[in-house]
């Protein structure tokens, strides 16, 4: 996801969520997994609460 723009890093680092082309996704930097969260940052809050995310939910604003 090289040039994408990093709207949230947790503390070590090792999650991110980036806007790769319009859409939020949230990335685990260990195995980079992607998870799709939307195109809309209440779009990426309510799809981290459906995947229990909460903790970063509640840090986007």
């Amino acid at each position: 996801m090289s040039g994408a723009p990093t709207i949230w890093v947790n503390s070590d680092m090792s999650e991110q969520i980036a806007d790769f082309n319009g859409e939020y996704v949230l990335i685990t930097t260990q195995d980079m997994k992607k998870t799709m969260l939307g195109k809309t940052l209440e779009e990426a809050r309510e799809k981290l609460k459906e995947i229990g995310r909460y903790d970063i939910a509640a840090q986007l604003r």
